[in-house]
């Protein structure tokens, strides 16, 4: 049934018909077949049975004389009829007195007949009971009582072959088979084409279903025309689709409405992040720059606090953006290939050294040997998640440790399942705010947020970036003891594997070494704020870089191509009166190809930066500037 249930309506129909009519066929061919073994088995008998009536008459006088050798002439008479194999004439004392038996009959066979034949005539009065006769696929037996004047003088015993009967049946059997054949042929000729009264329809239904999506037309099967049940399922389809269409169309008006609050989300997010990176720019490069020309301590300490506080507040704005992105759809997992400890792990522990050494806590990291150096996935998330855990550790550890475990949980040739766990001896959490850790704008307690501050969207971002990256997170604490997180995350593994060494570095002031690297490079500053062209031109004068300052694009334009001066690279501003960063950076590569040009500007979305790569520049530093960020780019990019 599973294998008739795969195939086509068509075939099934065509089945179905078939089988009915062969089924009624073999039982009508049946009954047939046998009813005429009956008739054939009674005129068989009937002919041989006339045939020794006749012969006991003409037998009588014999018995009654005691005549054997005219009862032997008169049963030999009986050779005309070739299916009579023999013919016993018994006496009224059931003793043998005459036979004939066909030539054919060997003499071993003609014993077994005359021992079969007498117990046969002992059983006479029963035999006569049953028509007087034996019936076997071999041989009839026919008994028949020899008269003379009303008087039993003995028994005919006659035995006949069943050839005759057997080959009427073959020829009944072939008959009938061939009947068969032919009707057999004749009904899947007939079934075919009569299954297509009710599979066309079904077919031509099923071929406007293929249509409508591929063409988006829902009036192609109004044109069907029935008035049987098929009309009734064509008019349901019908108004199905009509019905698709009106839910298609209001389906069309949500998803523009959707795609239309997604960008005014999209450009919202975009500009407030640039309107609020601006200012805090000004706020956190001013307030550096101070702190490298302020002796007084009590100063210095106000600028100090003032930098931090702007630090802040910028993780908290970054916070909030990043999970307005991911709320929104809007924030996309790279795979790009990265090295685990150069590219990850080692610039972790630098951002986190300052802070532990203030707390005089140790900071630790454990790399499973086994893991390959060379990875594939998004190096800048996985840094992220890894920075905003080792943080709230910091928070919340005044003393003691913080330790950072990296293992293999699964491992193939392609990808690999990495386990990361940020363990901490700090005030652990509450079990009943376990289960409420990871939602938005929630932390342990609020006296924990009065006391540490905070959004709450940390443990909420990190949740979402390490879905994002094909594995989840989770904690587990002893409230007073320390807390332990452990997040998973899904990478591809490269093919080629180079081994690093990885030696201790001895780390340098970033400014003493791009004081070395960059001195009296000339670079072109494109930037129409006032205040950010001080910040920035302060930061390039300390390591002894050389500024020349465009207001806009269109002075960009005409600085670079001025044949006189070479610059070695150009901080280009996006917004920007009368032309903005991207037609001048376009207009530049045009004619000027290897010069690096570095998008500067409080533009920080992901597909924003896409824009200014496409536009030909070669990277992005955002703004509010950090300085240690931008000597290192310039230190890559400038020759």
């Amino acid at each position: 049934m599973k294998k008739i249930s795969n195939v086509s309506i068509r075939a099934k129909l065509v089945f179905i018909l078939s089988l009915t009519s062969i089924i009624a066929l073999f039982i009508m061919s049946s009954v047939l077949f046998y009813t005429n073994i009956d008739n054939a088995k009674e005129d068989e008998i009937a002919n041989i049975k006339q045939l020794a009536e006749i012969s006991s008459i003409n037998i009588a006088a014999s018995i009654s004389f005691n005549d054997e050798e005219t009862a032997n002439k008169m049963l030999a008479a009986l050779n005309i009829n070739s299916h009579i194999m023999a013919a016993l004439i018994y006496d009224q004392n059931n003793e043998l007195f005459a036979q004939y038996f066909h030539e054919e009959i060997s003499l071993s066979k003609q014993s077994k007949l005359v021992i079969n034949s007498s117990s046969l005539v002992l059983n006479y009065d029963v035999i006569l009971l049953n028509n007087e006769f034996v019936f076997s696929w071999e041989k009839f037996d026919i008994l028949v009582p020899i008269n003379n004047d009303d008087e039993i003088v003995g028994i005919l015993h006659i035995i006949a072959n069943t050839d005759g009967f057997r080959e009427k049946l073959e020829n009944l059997g072939a008959s009938l088979a061939l009947a068969i054949s032919v009707s057999l042929v004749i009904i899947f000729l007939i079934a075919y084409p009569f299954q297509k009264m009710f599979s066309n329809p079904i077919y031509e239904l099923l071929s406007i279903m293929k249509k409508v999506p591929a063409n988006r037309n829902y009036n192609l099967a109004q044109e069907m025309q029935r008035n049987d049940e098929y009309g009734m399922l064509f008019d349901g389809f019908n108004t199905m689709m009509q019905e698709f269409k009106h839910i298609e169309k209001e389906l069309i008006i949500e998803k523009d409405k959707a795609n239309q609050a997604n960008q005014i989300k999209s450009d919202f997010l975009a500009n407030m992040s640039h309107e609020i990176r601006t200012p805090m720019n000004a706020i956190l490069g001013l307030s550096e720059l101070a702190l490298n020309f302020t002796f007084d301590k009590k100063l210095h300490s106000y600028l100090s606090k003032i930098n931090n506080s702007a630090t802040d507040l910028l993780g908290i704005i970054n916070d909030i953006l990043d999970f307005s992105k991911i709320e929104a759809g809007m924030l996309e997992i790279e795979n790009n290939s990265f090295h685990l400890f150069n590219d990850v792990i080692d610039t972790v522990i630098k951002l986190s050294e300052n802070s532990v050494a203030e707390k005089n806590i140790t900071l630790c990291c454990i790399i499973d040997p086994e893991i390959p150096q060379f990875l594939m996935g998004d190096a800048l998330r996985l840094k992220q998640v890894l920075i905003n855990l080792i943080s709230n550790a910091i928070k919340f550890t005044e003393q003691g440790y913080i330790n950072v475990n990296i293992q293999i949980n699964k491992f193939t040739d392609k990808n690999i399942e990495l386990i990361f766990e940020v363990q901490d001896s700090g005030i652990g959490i509450n079990p009943e705010q376990l289960n409420k850790l990871f939602k938005p704008f929630t932390q342990a307690d609020t006296s924990t947020t009065r006391k540490f501050g905070g959004t709450g969207l940390g443990l909420a971002i990190c949740k979402q970036l390490t879905n994002l990256m094909g594995g989840d997170i989770s904690v587990t604490s002893d409230f007073g003891i320390g807390s332990t997180f452990t997040f998973t995350v899904l990478l591809g593994v490269q093919s080629k594997q180079t081994n690093i060494e990885i030696k201790p570095k001895k780390i340098n002031s970033s400014k003493s070494n791009s004081i070395n690297i960059l001195k009296d490079k000339l670079i072109l500053l494109v930037e129409d704020n006032i205040v950010n062209q001080m910040i920035a031109t302060e930061f390039l004068k300390l390591v002894g870089i050389k500024v020349n300052i465009a207001n806009n694009g269109k002075e960009a334009v005409e600085m670079a191509f001025n044949s006189a001066i070479n610059y070695d690279a150009i901080l280009m501003d996006i917004q920007m009166p009368e032309m903005d960063g991207i037609e001048a950076t376009k207009i530049i590569r045009d004619r000027i190809k290897d010069i690096p040009i570095i998008a500067m500007t409080a533009y920080a979305m992901d597909e924003e930066k896409q824009k200014f790569i496409d536009a030909g520049m070669n990277i992005h530093i955002p703004k509010p500037i950090n300085s240690k960020l931008l000597y290192k780019t310039l230190e890559d990019w400038v020759k």
